[in-house]
């Protein structure tokens, strides 16, 4: 009985170290880093967007306030948090063309949209005609959960067994 509790056992164990490994992994790339969420409220990552440049990653967490943390892309660090106060879409949101302000959709059947001056961090209002994309329809879409880099040297990817975490993995060469 005692030998068949061991094969159990080590089984289990194997079943189980497959089941982590698994979890951290992607054809192609190997894991580098996890990014912890923040000290929120409800710490649970939604979207995932990479500004064009390559320099910030931007992740929505909870809900009601909305929290957006910017992280650096060169070492995973967080770089800014600012809570938003209603829920929304950051498929529809976009970083602007110098990099200097991230524009958020203000709610989902908006015109408006929240302009984030990264170097100031103020945060104002404004029309879309004000933005530099114009009034653009608004597509509704499903939340980006996965990004690469324009290169493909990152794969991003929210974990899917906690959410809270955000796994980077890295091209292998």
């Amino acid at each position: 009985m005692s030998r068949i509790a061991t094969l159990l056992f080590i089984f289990m164990l194997s079943l189980f170290a497959g089941n982590v490994y698994g979890q951290y992994s992607k054809d192609g790339y190997r894991f580098e880093h996890k990014i912890k969420a923040p000290r929120v409220r409800r710490p649970i990552a939604h979207e995932l967007m990479l500004d064009p440049q390559g320099k910030y990653l931007i992740v929505t967490y909870s809900s009601h306030p909305t929290v957006v943390v910017l992280y650096d892309t060169n070492n995973w660090l967080e770089k800014a948090t600012y809570q938003i106060p209603k829920w929304f879409d950051l498929s529809n949101s976009f970083m602007g063309p110098k990099g200097k302000f991230l524009y958020l959709d203000f709610e989902r059947y908006s015109s408006k949209y929240r302009r984030i001056n990264l170097q100031t961090n103020e945060i104002d209002t404004l029309e879309c005609y004000a933005t530099p994309r114009g009034c653009m329809p608004k597509e509704g879409g499903v939340p980006q959960k996965e990004v690469y880099t324009d290169d493909k040297t990152y794969y991003i990817t929210i974990n899917k067994r906690n959410r809270r975490d955000i796994l980077v993995f890295r091209k292998e060469d």
